[in-house]
């Protein structure tokens, strides 16, 4: 990542969750400073796309089971964009929107990346998002973005850019759950993803647990990426997200175990998702996003 330019990229979808205001998520975060305030640090950040759906959610009513072809339509048009800056030799950062976006986020790095080793990929959320329609309560897509990088659910996302699944079990971890449905956890636990949860995180601690899951993610892969939710957050420190959760991860704790991570060159792509500007007070949610981009980038 050292010394590539970092091509920030707006993904401002909210189809995939019932509350969809986090389709303002990345608007809000250009037009507050974000990129003046990365430069101030120093980070040769740009502004490179900003990808909207056809219309906004708040143009246009739309039933959750309905939403799968916007879904579709604005993920495949994200792994495009994402692509194209690795061509560029950029390092991207995707800044969501609802959750669903990670498909067409880490499809993007695993085409761009060129490479016929596997991708790596830590996923740092509340919830596990790897339910199938079948075993959704919601129906809700930012629900499911695990399971179709993992192959599994509607082939319109399970295979949205290539037949073979975009993530192997083996190369995928996620940290910080804490509020999951048996389904979802079944099918990761039976593919043999490991799992931190919260428990396990405040246990072990932070640092401890991500030297693993960085571990896990970089044998015998291309490299890995790193998708943030910020509703890993604990709802006190960051209350302007999609989904929040009590007894999150302490902002603190999580920047400081990041910074440790900024030079990595085997992290080859961010996303930052679920940011709910409506929610925010006081800007918390906001500077905590500004705040985790300056420390890895």
């Amino acid at each position: 990542m050292e010394n590539r330019p970092v091509f920030l990229i707006g993904a401002s979808q909210g189809f995939g969750a019932q509350v969809r205001a986090c389709e303002e998520g990345p608007d809000a975060l250009f037009d507050g400073g974000l990129i003046d305030f990365l430069q101030r640090n120093n980070i040769l950040a740009h502004k490179w796309k900003q990808l909207y759906p056809e219309y906004r959610a708040n143009e246009r009513e739309v039933a959750l089971c309905d939403a799968l072809p916007i879904v579709t339509r604005f993920n495949q048009e994200l792994a495009v964009a994402v692509e194209e800056a690795l061509s560029k030799k950029a390092f991207p950062v995707i800044l969501g929107g609802d959750h669903s976006i990670a498909v067409g986020s880490w499809n993007g790095v695993k085409n761009g990346l060129d490479s016929q080793l596997p991708l790596g990929l830590i996923w740092i959320d509340a919830h596990m998002d790897a339910h199938t329609p079948e075993t959704s309560p919601s129906g809700a897509w930012h629900g499911m973005p695990l399971a179709a990088l993992l192959g599994h659910g509607p082939n319109e996302l399970s295979r949205l850019t290539r037949e073979d699944p975009i993530l192997h079990p083996e190369h995928l971890c996620i940290v910080g759950a804490r509020s999951y449905e048996e389904g979802e956890h079944l099918l990761l636990k039976e593919r043999g993803v490991r799992i931190f949860l919260q428990e396990e995180v405040a246990e072990r601690g932070l640092h401890s647990i991500m030297e693993e899951a960085i571990e896990i993610v970089s044998k015998n892969t291309a490299g890995y990426g790193l998708s943030i939710d910020l509703d890993v957050l604990d709802p006190a420190e960051a209350p302007g997200v999609g989904s929040p959760e009590a007894d999150g991860l302490q902002k603190a704790v999580l920047l400081e175990v990041l910074t440790l991570y900024k030079r990595d060159p085997n992290l080859k792509a961010i996303e930052l998702v679920e940011y709910n500007p409506h929610h925010d007070h006081e800007n918390k949610t906001y500077a905590a996003a500004c705040d985790l981009l300056a420390c890895l980038l």
